[in-house]
C-alpha cells in the first residue's frame, strides 16, 4: 500500500494540463511553472494533485515520503529510482537517482518513495 509522510510541498502554476500526471516527477521551468521532468534527468519534486490548465496551481512535494507513479520496469522496495517517460519512476538504470523506493510497484501502479535531493542536470 502506498503512503505519504512528512511532505514539504509548495504551490506553483502549471505549464500545461497535468491532470494525468499526479504522482509524477516534475521540474520548475524558467517561467516558474510546473513541467514534467525529462527521462533520466533531475526533478524538483513530485506532483501531488491534478492541475488541468496552464496557470492552474499545483502542489509539488519536494521533501519527504511521497506516492509515486511507477513506469517502465516498475520498482522494488529499496531500489534507487530514476525518472522515465512521462515523469514516472523506474529502477535506476542510468546515473541520476532522484528517489528511493519504500514499497514495490509494477509499471502503472502507485508506490511510495523517499525524495532524494541531487545536483544532477535537469535537461
Amino acid at each position: 500500500m502506498a503512503v505519504e509522510q512528512r511532505l514539504i510541498s509548495y504551490g506553483f502554476p502549471a505549464s500545461a494540463d497535468l491532470s494525468a500526471s499526479q504522482f509524477c516527477a516534475v521540474t520548475i521551468n524558467s517561467s516558474g511553472n510546473i513541467a514534467l521532468a525529462a527521462a533520466g534527468k533531475n526533478m524538483d519534486g513530485i506532483l501531488q494533485d491534478k492541475p488541468n490548465a496552464l496557470g492552474q496551481g499545483g502542489e509539488v512535494a519536494m521533501f519527504g515520503v511521497s506516492k509515486a507513479l511507477a513506469g517502465g520496469t516498475g520498482f522494488s522496495a529499496g531500489d534507487l529510482l530514476e525518472v522515465t517517460t512521462g515523469g514516472a519512476f523506474q529502477t535506476l538504470a542510468g546515473t541520476t537517482a532522484v528517489a528511493k523506493a519504500v514499497t514495490a510497484a509494477a509499471a502503472g501502479a502507485i508506490g511510495s518513495v523517499i525524495i532524494l535531493r541531487t545536483n544532477a542536470v535537469y535537461a
